[in-house]
């Protein structure tokens, strides 16, 4: 159902002894049987096995190993509408609207989510609405949302007891251009990475949840000119009918300085 430069998603039936079979997604990570992203892998796993289950997170079900390749195999639960960039951008192709309150739950429970990963001293660094999964996401039902943070496979734990990543080699110019349309100046100028860039990349997807999956800055559209842009103090205009509140909350996760934007739970707490 989804395949990528590192991995391959299939979907598939689960059966447990003395229980009924379930939809779940396969993540084979290709060329996770050699030694090195083996251990990496084996590190990522054992993070996600300490976050626990929780609402808003997708969840690890299963690991297991394809014989040929060696290749590590991850049973996680099945989104049945995909992304919420997807399910977002369906809604303007049928220009069906979405209630306040189902936009509200929506950020809500990503809020809940990241605060889980921001607990444990988790980084995402990747949180965009390409990185959600919907379950349930009907227009005007917002007691039936049901949306779970997902990608955080590249987790960086917070080593350094002050919650902070840096990771000067993460990735090439050309791979990072696109991110940048999500990522904080300190992550663009130093490849700094902490909760606090992790709320700016949430303000970025409020604002795709408001468009309807709008892409960041899309008047630019060259992707290297996004970060400078960024760094010079550019930000997302205020979408069409989004509540002013709700801007609010988005410009405090997009301030300059990294100690003036809200925690996750603060922002829990306004949403």
């Amino acid at each position: 159902v989804g395949s990528g430069s590192s991995k391959l998603v299939y979907k598939a039936r689960w059966r447990q002894p003395h229980a009924s079979t379930a939809d779940v997604a396969i993540l084979r990570i290709r060329g996770s049987g050699a030694t090195v992203r083996r251990q990496a892998l084996e590190q990522e796993v054992k993070t996600w096995h300490q976050l626990g289950r929780h609402r808003s997170l997708l969840g690890l079900l299963a690991v297991t190993v394809e014989p040929s390749s060696g290749d590590y195999c991850l049973v996680t639960d099945y989104a049945c509408q995909g992304s919420l960039e997807r399910t977002l951008r369906s809604f303007a192709e049928e220009e069906e609207t979405m209630g306040e309150l189902v936009q509200l739950e929506v950020a809500r429970q990503i809020c809940d989510g990241m605060e889980q990963l921001s607990l444990h001293e988790v980084v995402h660094r990747e949180l965009a609405a390409r990185s959600v999964l919907v379950w349930s996401l009907q227009g005007q039902d917002h007691l039936g949302v049901r949306v779970k943070v997902a990608d955080y496979g590249r987790w960086i734990m917070g080593s350094r007891g002050d919650g902070v990543s840096r990771v000067g080699s993460e990735s090439s110019a050309g791979s990072r251009a696109g991110r940048a349309r999500w990522m904080a100046p300190e992550s663009l100028l130093r490849h700094r990475y902490s909760e606090k860039s992790d709320v700016w990349a949430f303000g970025v997807t409020l604002w795709e949840v408001w468009t309807y999956g709008k892409v960041p800055y899309w008047a630019i559209t060259d992707d290297e000119l996004v970060g400078p842009k960024v760094v010079d103090g550019e930000r997302l205009a205020a979408p069409a009918a989004c509540p002013p509140a709700v801007y609010a909350i988005m410009r405090e996760c997009w301030r300059e300085k990294i100690k003036e934007r809200p925690s996750f739970s603060e922002l829990r707490k306004k949403l």
